[in-house]
């Protein structure tokens, strides 16, 4: 029996002093980032273009919480659930795209929304969206940048990509919220070529709290090992991405 949600699953361990852990994730495309205010309306997409007797499932991931599955569609019937089945929320369906509309929107509407394909009982692939809420006051706080956006290497050569976090007020509520923080790192691929999730082993180079660097450094081996890299920091209730380093061959 296939289980949805063990396919998305990810292994947390969080404390002060502890790296975050995470298990292999499969991502289909560049994560899309929203951002919303306080009261908005935005809607969300999940296009299957391409794949049929399709199963579309929705999740929502959010630092410290457990996965939260929003909808499921199956033979073109739409369920949301639990706290989900409510006026604000809505999926409808048009040609090979599903929407997904959430209404007044609030700052617990802010995570990442995954949308998980599956055929034939196997993951066709997952559409990863991260909305985010202005009104967030600590997370404003904090600004992440990544290093270099494209690089050409060839096949063997070892590379190193970097991430850095950068608080940019300076107050005991500000210092705090950033300071508890975690980076990880994933490969977004094509449909074909799913991405994968690395444990991050990460080195704060410079004056700890204030602004700090984090380096994957990878061999390039063959050439699915070509794609756009992101760092992904988890901080102040949500999360914050860096825009992605493209790498070629």
């Amino acid at each position: 029996i296939y289980c949805p949600v063990c396919f998305v699953m990810i292994a947390i361990c969080f404390s002060l002093v502890s790296l975050v852990v995470f298990q292999t994730i499969r991502v289909s495309r560049q994560i899309a980032q929203i951002g919303a205010s306080l009261g908005d309306t935005v809607t969300l997409t999940c296009n299957f273009t391409g794949h049929k007797n399709v199963s579309i499932y929705w999740y929502k991931v959010n630092y410290g919480d457990i996965i939260q599955r929003v909808a499921s569609t199956e033979l073109h019937r739409v369920t949301l659930e639990g706290e989900f089945h409510s006026p604000r929320h809505s999926i409808i369906r048009t040609g090979h795209v599903y929407y997904l509309t959430i209404r007044n929107v609030r700052k617990e509407d802010e995570a990442s929304y995954m949308c998980e394909a599956i055929t034939a009982n196997k993951p066709a692939f997952i559409n990863v969206t991260h909305l985010a809420v202005t009104g967030h006051k600590n997370q404003k706080s904090v600004y992440v940048k990544q290093i270099s956006e494209t690089t050409s290497v060839p096949l063997g050569t070892e590379i190193t990509l970097e991430c850095s976090l950068t608080l940019l007020e300076k107050n005991k509520a500000a210092d705090r919220c950033a300071a508890e923080h975690s980076v990880f790192w994933f490969k977004a691929g094509s449909q074909s070529d799913p991405g994968m999730m690395f444990a991050a082993r990460n080195i704060c180079d410079s004056e700890p709290g204030r602004s700090c660097s984090y380096r994957l450094s990878k061999t390039i081996q063959n050439p699915s090992d070509a794609g756009i890299y992101h760092c992904a920091v988890v901080t102040c209730g949500g999360i914050l991405f860096g825009e992605g380093t493209k790498v070629e061959l």
